[in-house]
């Protein structure tokens, strides 16, 4: 539990130090009641409301809204990401990033929150994707802590994956000699 605890404090911090939650230039702020709705479960997420408290249903409202432009509905996707992670469904968490990424114009905080849920999934080859995307974009480029924590986070996965490797190719014998 300590482990998920500073994945999500060191998320947060970098999701703050970089824009924090999508909003603003990406989401126009007369979109609708609902992606205002969802943007404040967002806000409540990543301040650390009780799971129970909130709710991904204003997030799948706006996203019915029509038209939205591609940037509108990744952010809407990228929030409801954040709650899904908050309220503890990972899996769910990272279909959202997953589909945050495929339409955002940019290399950016979904992609570094795609990374940090692969790899608490245990999938290093997807967050090391995502690292070394991070890693070559403007979003690391804007801030040496950001660039410096990613790189981190990338050496980090890339031991996890080196030692998920080695584990699954050194088999104990367990025949015994007669």
């Amino acid at each position: 539990m300590c482990r998920l605890n500073k994945a999500i404090v060191f998320l947060a911090t970098l999701l703050m130090i970089n824009a924090g939650i999508a909003y603003g230039a990406d989401l126009d702020l007369g979109l609708n009641r609902n992606a205002d709705l969802c943007f404040e479960q967002t806000v409540n997420a990543a301040n650390g409301a009780a799971p129970e408290t909130l709710s991904t249903l204003y997030c799948a409202r706006a996203l019915k809204v029509t038209p939205l432009s591609r940037q509108d509905r990744s952010a809407i996707l990228y929030n409801r990401g954040i709650i899904q992670r908050a309220q503890g469904d990972i899996v769910a968490a990272r279909a959202s990033f997953e589909r945050a990424v495929r339409l955002s114009n940019t290399v950016d905080r979904r992609n570094l929150a795609l990374a940090e849920v692969a790899r608490e999934l245990g999938d290093y080859l997807a967050a090391l994707e995502q690292y070394d995307l991070l890693t070559r974009s403007a979003f690391a480029d804007d801030s040496a802590n950001v660039l410096v924590a990613v790189i981190e986070r990338r050496e980090e996965t890339l031991h996890s994956l080196e030692r998920t490797l080695h584990a699954s190719t050194v088999t104990p014998d367990t025949t015994s000699q007669r």
